[in-house]
């Protein structure tokens, strides 16, 4: 039965697979159902076998139900057999069986497909398994006949059914009763056949009818008693087996137990001796060598110490040595740990938590004795002679012995690095104790604040000592004029050089100093690894910015006073107030020394680091200082917005004072910048931000003051917003370019700017000017000009006749009315421009163009319009306002030579012809 329904089951699958290929009835192609799989299954023997013992042939049914599952999917190929590989006669039975169910009904045909179906999947509940009730009925005797088999439970002392015990008493009765039926059989086998033939034998006419003692019939009878009793002999047979089984019973059952356990302690010892083996892999791994273990428990112990009872520093070099390779087993054994894992047992786990305490008292004691030494090598450097600073020193000297003294405490502590390398690897977090040691050491001994005194005292300039300040606000620099050589000494505005000296010396010979700390202290600590991230080099930047901070400390803070920049507030002991001016110079002089400490080569590693550092350490000094010079640039910005000296109406105003005193502040910064330089040194300030960035800001807050002035309600708008508008621009731009070219860039934007406003408020001052005094002339050739767009020329003389034109121009443009007009008008500009500005030369040279403009278009306007032509004309007016101008210039010689006009740039040409630039 089960190679039948193996072979259904394949079958059906066949058929399911092969039918599905095609489309479902939605018309949705389905995918092929997954392929049936069997274990220790071998379907071709399997037809075999059933093929040779006629397990098919003999049923047509079941034969045509297997060729009509084969075969549903092409209905034409019925009588083809099937992938069974049958003999011919199960093939012919097979097409009989096909025939005759072919005339089944519709729906027989598919309950048949559906039990075949059911057989495969197993579902049995839908059909009966027995085929009468009489059947099921003698299924329940026997079932109800067998007794359960009881098993004592003594762990818990309840007793359960034992399956197995009853299965097999089940089996036995079966078998009995089967045994007992196949007797019964042959009884009735025998019996039958002798009442057969004793039927056959007196069915005969004539015959008489064979008697029962006849030969064959006692041999029958003798072989039915035999067979009786054999069946006696069996039954007894049995009943005695039964029972030596029933008493042989307990023993088999304890013998199984007795196996069952064995298996498991045999199971257990596997087990355990596999774990035992871990273990010893895992703990062999755990152990530091016996000759190591007393280096752990006591590390100061494997050191040379004088009589003293100090570390002697060059026996203990070999101690060094075995501390590190103590240090090195004992890291190695804990990371076993991480790599073969194993915490969760306990021998594990105690071991490790001994390794571990054994670190942290290694660690402890080893940072000790780092300290120790590291407090040993300082005092010994300090103390010796080459180490020492007098006062008769000179700074190159003190210079020199500060390095020396650093570069032999630094390679002192190079035999102990790697004591430090262990505690890296042990223990991490006590490195940051130790550095902070280390730089205290440093702060105190080597670069302590006795030494950079003595330093920065004996410094050329000795600004640390009494530092003068040269910084004097805007309103106290001189006023500077564009009618004189010089500029004349107003009050305290001296313009004093600031020593740069100092600060050249001091970042020059200390800056290496301080490279080469923050080198070693990243070399020694390990701050500097190649392999870390982003995040962790940034970390690693700030610790070693930290602990070189501190050692260096003297060393900011006297390089802060040399630079000019003030105590804080809360500053504890002598407060030095600040000076801008050498702010602004120490700048400009931090931004050429960054310039030596750029990593162009990019390696990467210490070097990199303290290149970084550097940069950084001069990057605070410049925020500070250029922040102190940043507010008193504010100051003088809120100075300039206050417009001092300015009148209300703006009339005559002149050059504001703060117009007038900002060169004189750019002379005075570029005469700072370049002490202590060779004369061929110019600054690049348009290239420093925060320097050009400021300066433009202060000129930027000139045009707004002036911008401020101009729009203010009580300005006269007819001419003295124009005239203050053009001086004061005109003024700035010659005032920057007087000072060369390094100014004129720095100004670029502002002097566009001021060239602009220069430019619109000169054409309307100078238009303002010709309309009030031509007033009749301007009037009567506006209104020709706009009847002419409109009529044309010829129709002009109708609008405005020929004699009232040639009257107005005989009265208002002859040469006596002409020369008398322009004289007022240069009376009236120079009256309105102030003297210090030197722009009436320029001015007046521009309104002698607007008059020849002027007249010529009226000029040419008369001509077409009235074929009269104008007298003076637009060459003769030029010519009479040369002259008014040139007059007055001689006059003005012939008071002294201090009234002349000086304006000329590098080139030596005169500004007064360069109007164009107005």
């Amino acid at each position: 039965l089960l190679q039948i329904h193996a072979i259904l089951c394949t079958s059906v699958m066949e058929r399911t697979g092969g039918y599905g290929l095609g489309k479902s009835s939605s018309g949705v192609s389905s995918s092929p159902p997954v392929q049936l799989i069997i274990r220790n299954f071998d379907r071709a023997d399997l037809q075999y076998v059933s093929t040779v013992n006629g397990f098919l042939s003999g049923s047509p049914v079941l034969m045509a139900l297997l060729d009509r599952q084969r075969n549903r999917p092409n209905k034409t190929n019925k009588g083809k057999n099937g992938e069974n590989g049958d003999t011919s006669a199960a093939a012919a039975a097979a097409t009989t069986a096909s025939e005759e169910l072919s005339k089944l009904s519709t729906n027989q045909a598919d309950e048949m497909d559906g039990m075949a179906y059911d057989m495969m999947m197993g579902n049995f509940t839908r059909y009966a398994i027995f085929a009468s009730d009489e059947e099921r009925k003698d299924a329940e005797e026997v079932l109800n006949a067998i007794s359960w088999q009881q098993q004592e439970i003594t762990s818990e002392g309840l007793t359960s059914v034992d399956a197995a015990a009853t299965a097999e008493t089940l089996a036995m009765m079966l078998q009995k009763r089967m045994r007992d039926l196949e007797a019964e059989t042959c009884r009735r086998l025998i019996a039958w056949e002798d009442e057969k033939s004793y039927s056959m034998a007196g069915a005969a006419l004539g015959t008489t009818a064979p008697t029962r003692d006849s030969v064959d019939a006692l041999s029958l009878a003798t072989l039915f008693t035999m067979l009786d009793q054999l069946d006696e002999e069996l039954e007894k047979m049995e009943g005695w087996l039964e029972d030596k089984a029933a008493a042989v019973k307990p023993l088999t059952d304890d013998c199984r137990d007795i196996e069952e356990e064995n298996r498991q302690l045999e199971q257990q010892w596997k087990s355990y001796e596999t774990l035992g083996s871990e273990l010893k892999r895992l703990l062999s791994g755990l152990e530091v060598p016996k000759h190591l273990e007393r280096v752990l428990s006591n590390p100061g112990s494997i050191l040379s110490y004088d009589p003293s009872g100090s570390i002697d520093v060059e026996r203990s070099e070999d101690g060094v040595e075995l501390i590190h390779e103590a240090g090195q087993a004992l890291k190695a054994a804990m990371d076993r740990v991480t790599q073969e894992g194993g915490m969760h047992l306990s021998a594990v786990s105690d071991r490790v938590k001994g390794l571990a305490t054994m670190a942290r008292m290694f660690c402890s004691a080893l940072a000790q004795i780092v300290v120790t030494v590291m407090e040993q090598l300082a005092a010994d450097v300090s103390n010796s002679e080459q180490g020492k600073v007098s006062k008769s020193d000179l700074h190159t000297v003190v210079a020199k012995k500060i390095r020396d003294t650093q570069r032999r405490y630094q390679s002192s502590l190079l035999s102990y690095i790697k004591l430090i390398e262990v505690l890296a690897l042990l223990k991490p977090s006590i490195l940051p104790a130790i550095r902070d040691a280390y730089s205290e050491l440093v702060a105190e001994v080597i670069m302590n604040k006795k030494r950079m005194k003595g330093y920065f005292s004996t410094l050329p300039g000795k600004t640390s000592k009494m530092m003068e300040s040269v910084t004097n606000d805007l309103k106290e620099y001189s006023a500077v004029t564009l009618r004189s050589d010089k500029t004349a000494e107003v009050g305290p505005a001296t313009m004093k050089p600031v020593n740069m000296q100092d600060i050249q010396s001091a970042l020059s010979e200390m800056l290496p100093v301080i490279a080469r700390e923050a080198y070693f202290t990243a070399a020694l600590f390990g701050l500097s690894s190649r392999h870390a991230d982003g995040r962790e080099k940034k970390r690693n930047f700030e610790s070693a910015k930290r602990s070189v901070d501190h050692s260096s400390q003297y060393f900011r803070y006297y390089m802060s006073r040399i630079c000019g920049i003030a105590s804080d507030a809360d500053a504890e002991g002598k407060k030095v107030s600040g000076d801008p001016m050498l702010s602004l110079v120490a700048s400009i002089h931090l931004n050429e020394a960054m310039d030596g400490y750029i990593d162009r080569q990019k390696k990467g590693g210490d070097h990199s680091l303290s290149l970084a550092y550097v940069r950084a350490t001069i990057l605070d000094l410049r925020k500070k200082v250029d922040r102190q010079w940043a507010a008193w640039v504010d100051d003088q910005i809120k100075w300039i917005k206050s417009n001092p000296g300015v009148p209300p109406n703006g009339k005559r105003a002149g050059i504001f004072t703060s117009f007038a005193r900002f060169p004189c502040y750019l002379d005075h910064v570029m005469t700072c910048c370049k002490s202590g330089r060779t004369q061929e040194y110019t600054p690049k300030l348009a290239k420093i931000k925060v320097v050009s960035y400021y300066l433009q800001k202060m000129a930027g807050a000139l045009f707004s003051s002036l911008q401020q002035c101009a729009e203010r309600e009580t300005t006269d708008k007819q001419y003295a917003a124009n005239v203050m508008r053009m001086e004061n621009s005109y003024f700035f731009t010659q005032s920057v370019k007087q000072r060369g070219p390094e100014m004129t860039t720095l100004f670029a934007k502002q002097i566009t700017a001021a060239s602009s406003i220069c430019k619109q408020s000169t054409d309307a001052y100078l238009g303002w000017m010709i309309k009030r005094e031509f007033k009749a002339l301007h009037s009567l050739f506006s209104n020709i000009s706009r009847i002419r767009r409109d009529v044309g020329d010829a129709d002009v003389p109708i609008h405005v006749p020929r004699a009232t034109f040639v009257k107005t121009l005989q009265k208002e443009s002859n040469r006596d009315v002409m020369k008398e007009k322009i004289g007022i008008i240069y009376a009236r500009m120079e009256k309105h421009l102030s003297e210090a500005g030197g722009l009436l030369p320029v001015a007046w040279k521009a309104l002698v163009k607007v008059l020849y403009e002027w007249f010529g278009r009226w000029e040419k306007l008369s001509t077409q319009c009235y074929k009269f032509g104008l007298e003076p004309s637009a060459v003769d007016v030029v010519r009479i306002a040369k002259a008014a101008g040139g007059s007055a210039t001689r006059a003005a010689r012939e008071k002294g030579p201090s009234n002349t006009v000086n304006i000329k740039n590098n080139s030596g040409r005169d500004r007064g012809r360069g109007g164009a630039e107005c």
